[in-house]
């Protein structure tokens, strides 16, 4: 098969690659997959020895128990109960490997005993009354003097059935596992479900069965292995086998991480391997012979691109040294485009300095022109006869000076789009009190700094000096002889802009105060018009509030990026506002 409809280098070289691997790869999967799969069977094998192999001394003793228990309840069947007394005194007493003998009758009595009173023996009648409807051997745990004993129960008959239970105890004892036992855990159920600890690592350590499996699940799982959680939750392979007489189970586990012995593992992973040095074996041999010819040259390729993305545009030209003829095209290539680039570039900073400079020089003619008008409109209101046109001629004077210090900030900010909030009503403030003689009046200010662009910054500042104005014409002295007009600009995280701008109410501090807004002939309706009209341009949303002692002004807006289709249009002469002045 040809490799020429595959394309580049790398690609034949990953499917040159690959197709040396895959075989080995499949073999050593397979192989793996074998290897884990008789590890496996080997280790449930062995567990179910080891389990059958390590209860046996369980069993002995169990077996022992029943043969003695078996010959007790003979012996005494037909005594007197002194009699029987004696029996079970002296065999505790010649047989020390048991804590405790008596004869329990089906009705529950346990008179003829050893005589051991802190022995503790379950005559429980439904207890009793299972033994005798089972009719067999029964094995149960007790506690007697603080350690764990077993109960061995075995049925005493005459010709009219079952007399009672002949019960022998004897100390359980738990002995820790052999070498050969490593991490094995077993553990002993009886017919109640009751667990007890036959052999471990660590004789402290728990005991260890299969999360909810009782006695009859697990004597379901008799002579099986299984994979199961137990009760602490940790993974564990098991194994079961009955007991004498089917009178309990034994159950041994093993954990997870014993499933596999570690020679088991080792030979798994010899395929793997091997399949792993032959493919590091085929990148050394495939580095050390494309290097010379490809890998260094795709290297100084990399860093000379990487250093032109990083702005580094004054660096020589890309040469590769000995280079095949496919890099020397991809050399050249390179280099064309780093000099066409870095000539666009050029171009462009030159586009956006010209660009800057005569925007620039238009906010600063603006400016002018505006400021030009405001002393034409100085001049005409100086020679107007009517104060009411000296009044209406200083009003338009203002609104025009607002606009040329928009311009004005629009021409200092550094990027000239965006004009700051806060120096622009700063800006606005100082003009209004500029001509205005008020040595006790306080103004407060709280703002923050918020950029805007213009088609929002236009209507604010206009809002504002109106609003100033208002609260300059009706500041008065409160009750304590303070005289102040608070200005704050708060704008949250999601772009929600409040503007509040709130004056004293009181003793008038201009002597030319109207008593009332209605007595106000400085054109107070056209003012509120213009605010009216500046908040809806704004797509804001402007309310009063008034006390005894204050009179506040409420603006709240959304500030949004930059709109060419924004409608700055002025209101129409005949919008106006029921409100009055204020």
């Amino acid at each position: 098969m040809s490799l020429r409809r595959f394309g580049g280098l790398r690609v034949r070289l990953i499917l040159l690659m690959t197709l040396a691997l895959l075989p080995l790869g499949i073999i050593a999967s397979l192989q793996t997959l074998r290897v884990v799969d008789d590890a496996r069977t080997v280790n449930r094998e062995t567990l179910s020895k080891l389990t059958i192999a390590a209860a046996s001394d369980q069993r002995n003793l169990v077996q022992r128990a029943i043969g003695a228990s078996s010959g007790l309840g003979a012996m005494v069947h037909g005594m007197d109960l002194d009699s029987c007394r004696r029996a079970m005194r002296n065999f505790i007493r010649n047989s020390p490997q048991y804590d405790y003998a008596a004869f329990i009758s089906v009705e529950g009595s346990a008179s003829c005993n050893s005589g051991d009173a802190q022995a503790l023996i379950d005559q429980d009648a439904e207890a009793m009354q299972d033994r005798v409807a089972r009719g067999t051997v029964d094995v149960s745990l007790h506690q007697s003097g603080g350690r764990l004993v077993l109960g061995v129960h075995v049925p005493v008959r005459d010709q009219t059935g079952i007399l009672g239970f002949m019960t022998v105890l004897l100390p359980q004892q738990t002995h820790p596992a052999s070498e050969g036992e490593r991490d094995l855990i077993l553990t002993a159920v009886t017919r109640s479900g009751e667990p007890f600890l036959v052999s471990a690592p660590d004789v402290e350590q728990a005991v260890s069965l299969p999360a909810n499996l009782g006695f009859e699940g697990l004597s379901a799982l008799s002579g099986q292995t299984f994979v199961s959680t137990d009760q602490s939750g940790e993974l564990r392979l098991f194994a079961v086998t009955a007991s004498v007489a089917d009178s309990y189970l034994v159950v041994g586990s093993w954990p997870q991480e014993a499933l596999v012995d570690n020679g088991s593992w080792l030979n798994a992973a010899m395929p793997v391997v091997f399949a792993l040095l032959m493919w590091a074996t085929g990148m050394i041999v495939a580095y050390l012979g494309l290097n010379r010819m490809v890998i260094r040259h795709l290297a100084a390729l990399r860093s000379a691109m990487r250093q032109f993305a990083l702005g580094q545009r004054d660096g020589p030209d890309l040469v590769l040294d000995g280079a095949p003829d496919e890099f020397q095209d991809a050399q050249r290539a390179f280099n064309r485009m780093t000099l066409i680039v870095t000539e666009a570039d050029a171009q462009r900073v030159r586009d956006l300095k010209d660009k800057e400079v005569l925007l620039r020089e238009v906010h600063h003619r603006v400016k002018n022109n505006l400021q030009m008008i405001a002393s034409i409109m100085n001049l005409q209101a100086r020679s107007a006869v009517s104060a009411e046109t000296r009044g209406v001629l200083s009003s338009l004077q203002r609104r025009v000076r607002g606009l040329a210090m928009l311009h004005q900030s629009l021409y200092a900010e550094a990027d000239s789009t965006q004009v700051n909030a806060r120096d622009l009503i700063n800006a606005v403030a100082s003009d209004s009190v500029a001509f205005l003689s008020m040595g006790d009046l306080t103004i407060e200010k709280d703002l923050a700094s918020v950029a805007l662009y213009p088609d929002q910054a236009v209507p604010l500042s206009m809002w504002v000096a109106e609003a100033l104005t208002n609260a300059l014409k009706y500041v008065g002295r409160d009750v304590d002889g303070k005289a102040f007009i608070s200005m704050v600009l708060d704008c949250d995280k999601e772009g929600n802009m409040t503007v509040k701008i709130e004056n004293s109410i009181g003793t008038p501090v201009v002597s030319s105060q109207p008593e009332k807004p209605g007595d106000d002939t400085g054109g107070g309706k056209l003012g509120t018009t213009l605010m009216l009209a500046f908040s809806r341009q704004l797509g804001g949303e402007a309310s009063t509030h008034e006390s005894d002692t204050r009179y506040t002004r409420l603006l709240r807006f959304k500030v949004f990026g930059f709109d060419p289709d924004a409608n700055l249009e002025m209101p129409k002469g005949d919008e106006t506002d029921d409100a009055g002045s204020r």
